[in-house]
C-alpha cells in the first residue's frame, strides 16, 4: 500500500494588532485680536468696526451724534435762505416724522423689544443718535405705572442752542415739531404723548420740557 504522506502543518494566524488612530496634537489657539484704540498706523482696506475697541466706538458714537445734529441744522438753513422761513419749518417737521417713522422700528427689531407698554417704547427713546442716554437730552421718567409715565427733560442742548442764537425757533421746535416726533419715536402710536411744561422759560434753571406718555387702551 502507498505510504500517505504527511500533512504539512500550517502556521496558526497572527492575531492582528489594533491600529491607534494618530493622536491630533491641539491646535493652538488663535491669538486674540488686538483691538484699536484710534487709528493710527498704516491704512486697513477691509476695516470693520470690530476692530475698534469698545472705548473708541464710544468716543466715536459722539462724533456722530455731533454730526446728526449738525445736519440737520445745515440743511434747515439751506432751506430757509433759498425758499423761507415757512417753507423750512415744513420741510423740518416732515423730515423728522419720516425719520421716526422708519428708523425707529428698526431700533425694536435690533433690540427684540416686543413695544406692549409706554416703558418698552420708552427704549426707543433711548437708542438713536438723538437719544436720551448720553448727555445730550438727559431724561428722567416718573413711572406711574407701566402704561402712565411722565417724561422729563431737566436739560437741552438745542434748547440752549436756540435761546442763545434763535429764539424765534422755540416756538415751532418745541411746540409743533417736539410732539410729532416723540410719537414717532415712542413706535407704538397707541401711545397718547402730552406736554405738561414747554419753553421759552424764565430762567435756565427751569427744566427744558416734560411730557406725559399714557398708553391709550
Amino acid at each position: 500500500m502507498a505510504k500517505e504522506t504527511p500533512k504539512k502543518k500550517t502556521a496558526a494566524p497572527k492575531a492582528r494588532t489594533a491600529r491607534r488612530a494618530p493622536v491630533k496634537k491641539a491646535a493652538a489657539p488663535k491669538p486674540k485680536k488686538r483691538e484699536m484704540n484710534d487709528y493710527t498706523g498704516p491704512f486697513i482696506p477691509n476695516l470693520t468696526f470690530e476692530d475698534f475697541s469698545k472705548e473708541f466706538l464710544l468716543k466715536l458714537m459722539h462724533v456722530w451724534q455731533y454730526g446728526w445734529l449738525h445736519m440737520t441744522e445745515a440743511w434747515y438753513n439751506a432751506v430757509k435762505q433759498r425758499y423761507g422761513v415757512d417753507a423750512a419749518n415744513d420741510c423740518e417737521t416732515q423730515a423728522w416724522e419720516t425719520i421716526g417713522e422708519r428708523v425707529n422700528p428698526r431700533f425694536a427689531k435690533v433690540a427684540n423689544i416686543e413695544l406692549n407698554t409706554v416703558l418698552d417704547s420708552l427704549k426707543c427713546l433711548q437708542l438713536p443718535l438723538d437719544n436720551t442716554t448720553g448727555g445730550l437730552f438727559p431724561a428722567e421718567a416718573k413711572v406711574i405705572n407701566p402704561n402712565h409715565v411722565i417724561w422729563t427733560i431737566p436739560r437741552c442742548r438745542s434748547l440752549e442752542f436756540f435761546e442763545a442764537k434763535e429764539p424765534e425757533r422755540i416756538r415751532h421746535v418745541c411746540h409743533v415739531n417736539e410732539k410729532r416726533i416723540i410719537e414717532r419715536y415712542l413706535v407704538n402710536r397707541k401711545i397718547k404723548v402730552t406736554p405738561l411744561k414747554l419753553p421759552p422759560r424764565k430762567s435756565p434753571d427751569e427744566i427744558a420740557c416734560q411730557w406725559e406718555f399714557k398708553l391709550e387702551q
